[in-house]
């Protein structure tokens, strides 16, 4: 008599030998070449790109199945950053593992303020023990001054991030240095770290907000100078796009910009006031003295200020003070804005 084999019991067994088979294929051990076996992961970095990265370095056998698997062990958010030693066999199983507990590189947090100008950087960076000023404003340019001694890296930023097409040319990255808190290896060269807020201020200011730039025939370096400007001149979000409103306004009507900010740049000051002699310092800056936008950015803005710049307000107003309390102050017309300044700065 032949026996047959229930149809419940054959389905399980292909099941089985279907596992086992994507099991070896999949998730079996592997031979890694020694110019693979160290893997950097930034901080913040992905399930998805992480997996990608081990796929290009033939780590893994295939991108989907481990991070199935990654899936399946709950370990999608446990994965550290940091510098790995891979093993030359190694299996998916073991590699989740020493992704999410081997981490040999510590990690420095370092926060950019917005407004702060590249001597701000410099200085703040010198001050946490990471980089002496000199090597900073070597690589990226002094503020105000259009040069730098590696222009090889200006150049493969450039070709990274479509928005430095823009800027003036030899200028320093003054206003691409995005202002953020920013997770770094400790160890993180000065390139990598300027790549890095290059990149967040590549990804922050939209497609959609360079084609309202375009939309409106307005160049995108003259924007961000605008907008850097703002920022050092206004300290309140809600009076932001009004004043955007009374400089490109300014500009529209050739008259001087008139901005404390764009002076104090060049003299490194911050008194609210002038001397009669500083307004008359012969320098592109002075928008006391010269019309139009100053050569540069005077600092690194925050995306409020940036959409500031893009999106002004309606409105009649073509000047405006601020109080030594920090209120911005509007006026109308000339009279206006002299009893405002009898009023409020005397």
């Amino acid at each position: 008599m032949i026996k047959t084999v229930p149809i419940v019991t054959a389905f399980a067994a292909v099941a089985i030998a279907t596992f086992l088979y994507i099991g070896y294929q999949f998730f079996g051990s592997v031979s890694v070449a020694n110019d693979a076996r160290e893997l950097v992961v930034a901080p913040g970095e992905t399930v998805k790109n992480i997996s990608a990265d081990l796929s290009v370095r033939n780590v893994i056998k295939n991108d989907f199945w481990f991070r199935t698997l990654v899936w399946l062990r709950g370990k999608e958010s446990k994965f550290l950053a940091g510098t790995f030693l891979i093993p030359e066999r190694v299996s998916s199983w073991e590699l989740i593992q020493l992704l999410t507990r081997s981490a040999r590189k510590e990690v420095a947090t370092i926060t950019i303020l917005e407004g702060w100008d590249i001597r701000n950087i410099a200085i703040y960076f010198e001050n946490q023990g990471m980089f002496q000023q000199e090597e900073i404003t070597e690589l990226v340019g002094l503020p105000g001054i259009f040069s730098s001694s590696d222009n090889d890296f200006y150049n493969e930023l450039a070709v990274q991030f479509r928005p430095l097409v823009y800027r003036t040319a030899a200028a320093p990255l003054e206003g691409f240095l995005f202002p953020d808190t920013y997770e770094v290896f400790a160890d993180a060269s000065l390139k990598d770290i300027i790549t890095k807020m290059v990149a967040n201020f590549d990804s922050k200011v939209t497609p959609e907000l360079r084609d309202e730039i375009a939309r409106q025939h307005k160049n995108f370096y003259d924007v961000l100078i605008m907008a850097s400007i703002i920022e050092a001149e206004v300290p309140h979000e809600d009076d932001r796009a009004i004043v955007s409103d009374i400089f490109w306004s300014r500009l529209e009507s050739g008259v001087a910009l008139q901005s404390d900010a764009t002076l104090h740049y060049i003299i490194g000051g911050s008194s609210p006031s002038l001397t009669s002699e500083q307004l008359e310092i012969n320098s592109q800056y002075n928008t006391y003295k010269y019309q139009g936008l100053p050569p540069t950015p005077i600092g690194n803005p925050g995306i409020s200020a940036i959409r500031a710049a893009i999106y002004p307000a309606n409105t009649d107003y073509f000047y405006f003070l601020s109080t030594p309390e920090g209120k911005t102050i509007f006026s109308r017309t000339l009279e206006e804005h002299n009893a405002a300044k009898f009023k409020y700065l005397n």
